[in-house]
């Protein structure tokens, strides 16, 4: 029975996210995602971190930025 790999290699985490390996390769540069590099030359990346990275980045609806705003100026009031 074959155990299957949990890391990606650098190709294969790129297409997860849906980017060029280009811009990716640059991401790398930048230390914007983690990775592990076991032989100090190839790097591996943990689909989870890469999941955490796709949701760290999250824009509010305007639903929800109105929301925020109202509970804001709500909040304001009461104090003056």
């Amino acid at each position: 029975m074959q155990t299957k790999r949990k890391l990606l290699n650098s190709q294969e985490a790129a297409e997860y996210l849906g980017l060029s390996l280009s811009y990716f390769r640059k991401m790398m540069m930048r230390r914007v995602i983690p990775m592990y590099k076991p032989s100090g030359k190839l790097c591996f990346f943990d689909p989870d971190d890469l999941d955490a990275y796709l949701t760290s980045i999250r824009i509010s609806s305007q639903s929800e930025i109105d929301s925020e705003a109202e509970r804001y100026l709500a909040n304001n009031r009461k104090s003056h």
